[in-house]
């Protein structure tokens, strides 16, 4: 029988997975992408429908990360399936991550400030009972001259991949 404690986890789980170093696209992490949309658009918001794979707003959703909702949507399904509940138990699912531009502070990387993220995983079950999950930290862009040339594999970018490049710069949070 599905479970709704379960639910919980999901939402930790997906959360953590949204800041991993193994999301990797093109010249840098997912996170680096969205900030780097957030500070040229000044949109400091992205939600994510984890249920319909929508996204927004747009500005922050360029290539190439702009497949990130649906992407994001199939792993959250994924993940509720995995840990023993069911679609059918869930009424909405959010994420939802919130940049800080006035924010920021001084990075690894000379000359590239880094600035304040939240991150919040909502689930809301078929009774009302509301699951969430909220991160913060510190974010900055980790796109390297070598990486900004470095030519892809393909003639378009990469897609989303759990396996960074050899060539990216390992860091810990």
């Amino acid at each position: 029988m599905p479970g709704f404690k379960v639910l919980n986890r999901v939402a930790h789980n997906l959360g953590c997975s949204f800041t991993s170093l193994m999301i990797y696209t093109v010249d840098d992490y997912a996170m680096g992408h969205l900030l780097r949309f957030a500070r040229e658009s000044g949109n400091s918001t992205l939600t994510i429908d984890l249920l319909s794979g929508t996204g927004g707003p747009a500005a922050l959703l360029r290539e190439p990360i702009s497949e990130l909702p649906s992407w994001y949507s199939m792993m959250f399904l994924t993940l509720v399936k995995t840990a023993g509940s069911d679609r059918q138990l869930i009424q909405s699912a959010t994420l939802t991550v919130n940049y800080d531009l006035l924010s920021s502070q001084p990075s690894p990387t000379p000359g590239e400030p880094q600035n304040a993220y939240t991150r919040d995983v909502s689930i809301v079950d078929i009774h009302g009972k509301h699951y969430v999950a909220r991160f913060d930290g510190w974010w900055f862009i980790q796109r390297t001259e070598v990486n900004r040339r470095r030519p892809s594999a393909s003639p378009g970018p990469r897609p989303l991949t759990w396996f960074q490049s050899s060539s990216a710069p390992i860091t810990h949070r």
